[in-house]
């Protein structure tokens, strides 16, 4: 019986792994993170490219002053990035 493919199936597996799932994971509970982080008042950035101040959290949506007095109701986890001002 050969033992090498078997080897190379494990190699590769691990390395599918170490290469893919880890990262994924890892930029996963950091958004997360985030998202259990956001206050009133932070700056923020969305998936899309729009900045702006967050001016009221609910569950699931954020409403984002782009500009005084025009905002935004925006879904919570389009939020990419805090932004330092």
């Amino acid at each position: 019986m050969n033992v090498l493919p078997l080897v190379w199936m494990i190699l590769m597996l691990g390395a599918f792994y170490v290469l893919l799932v880890r990262p994924q994971r890892r930029q996963m509970t950091a958004h997360r993170e985030l998202m259990a982080s956001l206050t009133v008042g932070d700056e923020v950035m969305t998936m899309g490219g729009i900045f702006g101040r967050i001016n009221r959290l609910e569950d699931e949506v954020i409403d984002l002053e782009v500009s005084p007095g025009t905002s935004l109701r925006v879904a919570r986890s389009a939020v990419s990035r805090k932004v330092q001002v």
